[in-house]
């Protein structure tokens, strides 16, 4: 897969899909993105398919209408890290400002116990 910078459209496609958690049609998809019709949803999601970006999960039911149901490929961080590059720093800051900003406890300790494993799977 060769990534690209995400038009405005694709990427409020992609923001539908990276939040959902479950596979959506393409109508689903409009009733989230209120300014965009069905054919507009359905033109990007075939690029989105020609990127690489999504994939068909399935085939299910709108209404009585069979219809392909979609889901991501790549996911939002693997996306922001790409846009970002290999800017250590640019990652670190964003790490850093995330965790500083977080009140979430159970989060927050969560990270903690990625940090030690990652630190151990290093040999540190």
């Amino acid at each position: 897969m060769k990534l690209k910078v995400l038009s405005t459209r694709e990427n409020q496609v992609m923001s539908v899909l990276w939040n959902a958690h479950h596979s959506m049609s393409a109508h689903q998809i409009s009733e989230e993105c209120e300014d965009m019709s069905v054919y507009s949803v359905q033109q990007v999601l075939q690029r989105l398919l020609k990127y690489e970006f999504i994939k068909v999960a399935d085939i299910g039911y709108s209404n009585t209408v069979l219809t392909r149901l979609y889901v991501p490929v790549l996911s939002q961080p693997e996306y922001i890290q790409f846009l970002l590059g290999d800017n250590e720093q640019g990652l670190y800051q964003i790490a850093s400002f995330l965790i500083s900003n977080n009140t979430d406890k159970e989060v927050l300790q969560d990270l903690k116990e990625q940090i030690i494993e990652k630190q151990k799977e290093l040999g540190e």
